[in-house]
């Protein structure tokens, strides 16, 4: 576990390369596999997307990793493992997206996974599982890990309802499986769907894939049974912009000039950190696939609607302590079922450097203050470990333990805030 120490940053300058996304890495190995065969350029190497390729080759699918790319030859919809064990490492979207895939294999599969993943619920696609018919089996009622498959090689289908309240995981998994069931699927979403670009990701990969997918809004899809996935050309991976936040948000903190390129007008939700930030008083441009900052600029509060942006949260949830008023971020309830409880963790780690925040049941509220050097931990959450690291450099003398967390979504953030200026000094494991 590495400890770092942020100290006060008074120039931020360069241009970087946005890293891939993780969201589109993962679904593009998964639909590359469930064909014949896929070229993934620009894929997101991280301890995530390195559980995806192994689970999968667990499955079948041959996995090649060149300089730059991915090349996969998949196994048509039919997983030739035999069962076994398949280990999800701490990646929840891993998880709840192969779920379903190894319904259609054959033999007894245990799913395993570590750390944070250990403790989060996997009810809602199990149940949308057993509904199916599928045997699947989890550890009490909340179907924690390892949770246990009895593949007899197909994916029934047929009409389900199911709840995304707490994740959009459970859609995107039915509907990348959903193409190879035996009859049509049809998924109703019962209540309202939370992170619902995720599952707009999870269609344009589809569509890449040559699948058709009918849908009413965020409330019913229809998938057609008996189709194949084909992509027509190789799968180039847009820039992150859930990563790329952290970069965008440092820079709007202290005196910078600082270009981000790779990062495309896509599907993904959380380009929405360069509105909000706008909103909030930056002055941040983007076009020509690349976005510019030119700190500092002084924040200032606003009510923040994250229901479809919830990762942006933990930084958000920073960035309010610097801003002047009172901010509200709210529709982030489902938090609580992350790596991390993301409504708590970070608050509790803010409240050691003096922010003032109230914790609501499904909003925070933060009311800008003199934040203060000290200690505080990452709680192994990638994206509390980054959003820590981005405030240190207005504060100085923060000290955050466990930061080799980051690795999880973005193994090269403190590299890149380094290249860029900043004052990150490795320091002795305390925390």
């Amino acid at each position: 576990m590495k400890t770092i120490r942020v100290e006060k940053t008074g120039y931020l300058k360069g241009v970087i390369t946005a890293p891939p996304s993780k969201s589109y890495t993962i679904r593009a190995i998964i639909a590359g596999s469930l064909g014949r065969g896929l070229k993934i350029i620009n894929p997101l190497f991280s301890e995530d997307t390195r559980a995806a390729i192994s689970s999968l080759r667990k499955l079948g699918a041959k996995i090649q990793k060149g300089r730059g790319y991915l090349k996969i030859s998949g196994f048509a919809g039919k997983p030739v493992g035999r069962g076994g064990i398949i280990n999800a490492g701490e990646s929840g979207t891993l998880l709840r997206l192969i779920l379903p895939l190894i319904a259609l294999g054959r033999g007894s599969f245990t799913v395993t996974g570590r750390g944070t993943l250990l403790k989060r619920t996997n009810k809602p696609i199990a149940e949308a599982l057993l509904s199916l018919g599928v045997d699947i089996k989890g550890k009490g009622e909340e179907f924690r890990l390892p949770i246990k498959i009895k593949a007899n090689g197909e994916l029934p289908g047929g009409k389900l309802e199911v709840s995304g309240s707490i994740s959009s995981q459970t859609v995107s998994s039915l509907l990348l499986a959903g193409p190879l069931a035996k009859e049509d699927v049809e998924i109703t979403v019962r209540d309202e769907l939370v992170s619902r670009p995720y599952v707009d990701i999870t269609l344009d990969v589809l569509e890449r894939a040559g699948i058709k997918v009918k849908r009413r809004g965020y409330q019913r899809f229809s998938i057609p049974a008996g189709q194949r996935f084909n992509f027509k050309k190789d799968f180039v991976v847009p820039g992150d912009y859930s990563s790329a936040a952290f970069l965008i948000a440092a820079a709007c903190l202290v005196t910078s000039d600082v270009v981000i390129k790779g990062l495309f007008k896509d599907k993904q939700g959380d380009r929405g950190i360069i509105a909000i930030l706008n909103r909030m008083g930056a002055r941040i441009r983007h076009s020509n696939n690349e976005v510019r900052i030119k700190g500092p600029f002084e924040l200032k509060a606003a009510d923040i609607d994250a229901g479809d942006t919830p990762d942006l949260a933990p930084l958000l949830s920073a960035l309010a302590c610097l801003a002047k008023g009172r901010t509200r971020i709210y529709n982030i309830g489902h938090l609580a079922h992350k790596e991390s409880n993301r409504l708590t963790a970070p608050a509790g780690e803010l409240r050691k450097l003096g922010a003032d925040i109230e914790i609501g049941r499904d909003s925070l509220i933060v009311r800008g203050t003199v934040l203060r050097p000290g200690e505080v931990s990452s709680r192994d959450d990638h994206r509390i470990a980054m959003s820590l690291a981005v405030i240190g450099l207005r504060i100085g003398g923060v000290i955050i333990g466990r930061t080799d967390a980051a690795a999880k979504s973005y193994p090269g953030f403190f590299r890149d805030m380094r290249n860029l200026g900043a004052k990150i000094i490795a320091c002795q494991d305390k925390l």
